[in-house]
């Protein structure tokens, strides 16, 4: 058995750019929206005097990066945002900051012609103060020049796994707090963090960090903490008393809860809130957050272990783009992308290959949904991106500590060390390593592997996992079972677990003797649904294995793959990309993984039948299925598989259309296609 992570608690960040979130933070705040764009290198862009009448009036969240998905060429280089403000009264007097959840990949922030600084990175937030370069009582110039341009020292330092979005594709927001402040520049962190020293079930006795920004001296500043229950009752309040001095400070405070309740998973997702104010004799800056508490580990035969408990981990890994906007989400399609891998009962969530937005976070702790977090330190590597990672990966912990669902920080993905062991990625994964530890050392990390279980890059981090395409890109679908009892028999100490498997399916592909993997221009619906059926039968009665992922939730974009009759996509999802078809799997997974009832008629796309006898499957978790051909009862089967699949054979179909329907026994449940029948 690995290392059991010490108990901890963890607080839920409120990005002060959301208008609900600043208004519970007590910070006022302008969101930042209209926009105007212009793409390519300009000289003085950055200038009060530049004019822009050929410039395009946008709205952030804004990407300029659509060719990528729409084959129209893929453009990586600079672009340029611009936009006014003007300071509110209400502001005057205060410190003045700006916000950018994310800016792909890189960019440098000028306000009325100043600069106030740079940031490389695509999927971490940053936050500058701007109290200095700001007028009141006039329009105020903000303009970012933005790239995505290559850049090797920069992660990731290539495309070939996932597209290099460029723009402002996050919310932006200009927001003030007092001259003493909890302070929103310690890498655009919250600025709490909270440990739980001793955890028993009468009593977790918690320290609380602060990070405390202050312009000039304050005697006698006050921290006051009112933590309340999932109902909004006081459980306790608790002040700390202390000086505060014209710098940065850490304020440490100890803090008990009786008899607290766990945050348990889907089972009980149960959050608390702080209310932290910083009050002195003439302000009061407070900020509002969510937290759970929780312990966990991994037993190399148990698998994972929540709150003392075996907890089975199974889901899925997660992109954050769409069709339609890619990377550049509103609220309602973060919310929509984790509704249905909650809808489909997944217990885990791999956060694929980079930071997500905060709003991802937020509603995986909501939910009870494991998360794994990770940098976008993902197969290539030129040697020179050490010091971009570390700060990556800093921001990415900082950012995010304080999520209950988050349980491990992902330090690399499918990197390969082919030469030695003193390689630069394998000397920057043992720095990425301590440095983790050093920020928190409440989690373990995770690295995702697609080698074996020996490898320069392995057992650097705490915990390994592994890419897994049997069947797919080498083998047969049976191997899979063959590799893990293997692996786990000669290696019995190290716990185990699959952070990929899948294949790729077009809805549009439905004829099944035509598949050509796995590079091919056929991928039929079928085949994904055939594959993750064995493999799931082979995952689930391995206990030893603490987590299984499937690749992936939704189909992805890539802009250099050209394979299953689609372009630059990766079409291994379980909902396509437009997040408008579920496809069969999905649904297979959902009648193992989730308590909802599920009654669902696979191969449903298969419309045009060549044989009048036919054999098809249902998922579902019910206790029976009956069949009706043409409103006519046929055949009535008992649910006897332990992957909730029935089976129909022999069906006779009548020649022209035939209506296909399945009623549960309780009659609660129906599911109904047309099939046309074409004898030949």
């Amino acid at each position: 058995m690995l290392k059991i992570i010490p108990f901890f608690i963890l607080f839920l960040l409120q990005n002060p750019c959301n208008g609900q979130a600043a208004a519970l933070q007590n910070r006022k705040a302008i969101n930042l929206e209209e926009w105007s764009f212009q793409k390519g290198k300009l000289n003085y862009a950055e200038k009060l005097s530049t004019t822009e009448s050929d410039w395009e009036k946008v709205k952030v969240p804004h990407t300029f990066s659509m060719d990528a998905i729409e084959n129209i060429g893929y453009y990586k280089g600079d672009a340029w945002y611009r936009t006014t403000f003007e300071i509110p009264s209400s502001m005057s007097g205060e410190r003045l900051f700006i916000r950018f959840e994310g800016v792909g990949q890189e960019a440098e922030v000028f306000v009325n012609e100043k600069n106030v600084g740079k940031h490389s990175g695509g999927y971490s937030a940053f936050c500058f103060e701007i109290t200095n370069q700001v007028k009141m009582g006039q329009k105020n110039l903000i303009a970012v020049r933005v790239t995505n341009a290559s850049n090797f020292k920069r992660i990731p330092v290539d495309d070939d796994l996932f597209n290099h979005y460029g723009g402002i594709y996050r919310p932006v927001c200009v927001f003030s707090t007092p001259i003493c402040n909890i302070s929103p520049t310690y890498n655009a962190s919250p600025g709490l963090f909270v440990e739980v020293k001793e955890l028993t079930e009468q009593n977790a006795k918690l320290e609380i960090r602060t990070q405390v920004s202050s312009t000039l001296n304050q005697k006698n500043a006050q921290l006051q903490y009112t933590i309340k229950d999932a109902k909004g009752k006081n459980v306790l309040v608790h002040k700390e008393l202390f000086d505060l001095n014209q710098s940065n400070q850490v304020i440490s405070s100890t803090i008990e809860i009786k008899n607290p309740i766990l945050w348990n998973g889907r089972k009980n997702p149960y959050l608390y809130s702080v209310e932290a104010k910083l009050i002195t004799d003439t302000s009061t800056d407070q900020v509002v957050q969510n937290f759970g508490i929780r312990t966990y580990s991994f037993d190399a035969n148990k698998g994972f272990i929540l709150n003392n408990k075996p907890y089975g981990l199974h889901g899925v890994n997660m992109h954050q783009e769409w069709k339609q906007v890619g990377p550049a989400l509103t609220d309602e399609q973060h919310k929509t992308d984790l509704e249905l891998v909650d809808e489909i009962g997944a217990t885990v969530l791999r956060l694929a290959h980079y930071q997500h937005s905060d709003r991802a976070y937020e509603l995986a702790d909501k939910k009870g949904i494991l998360a794994w977090a990770e940098i976008p330190f993902v197969h290539d590597y030129s040697g020179r991106e050490g010091e971009n990672a570390k700060q990556q990966l800093t921001e990415l912990i900082l950012q995010n500590y304080n999520h209950p669902s988050i349980f491990v920080w992902g330090l690399w993905n499918e990197v390969r060390a082919y030469k030695s062991p003193d390689e630069s990625c394998v000397v920057l994964t043992k720095e990425l390593n301590e440095l983790a530890h050093k920020l928190d050392d409440s989690r373990l990390t995770v690295s995702a592997s697609d080698e074996g279980m020996v490898s320069n890059m392995g057992n650097i981090t705490d915990l390994q996992a592994w890419n897994k395409y049997f069947g797919w890109y080498y083998g047969q679908y049976k191997d899979m079972g063959s590799w893990l009892d293997t692996s786990h028999k000669n290696y019995p100490e190290r716990p185990l677990a699959i952070s990929e498997y899948g294949v790729e399916a077009n809805i549009y592909h439905q004829d099944a003797s035509k598949l050509e993997k796995p590079v091919g221009n056929y991928f039929p619906e079928m085949e994904q649904s055939n594959y993750h059926e064995l493999t799931w039968k082979i995952l689930k009665d391995r206990p030893y294995v603490w987590g299984t992922f499937v690749w992936t939730m939704f189909d992805v974009s890539v802009n250099v793959w050209n394979r299953g009759g689609v372009p630059h996509m990766n079409q291994k999802g379980l909902v396509t990309f437009d997040r408008t078809v579920k496809k069969d799997a999905f649904y297979f997974y959902k009648a193992n993984w989730s308590k909802e009832p599920v009654l669902y008629i696979a191969e449903r796309r298969n419309i045009e039948r060549k044989t009048n006898l036919i054999s098809f499957k249902v998922y579902t978790n019910q206790e029976e299925v009956v069949l009706y051909v043409n409103n006519e009862k046929v055949a009535t089967q008992k649910l006897t598989s332990d992957i909730n699949v029935v089976k129909f054979d022999n069906i006779k179909l009548a020649e022209g259309n035939n209506t296909i329907a399945v009623v549960s026994k309780n009659k609660k449940l129906k599911d109904e296609v047309i099939w046309n029948c074409k004898n030949q």
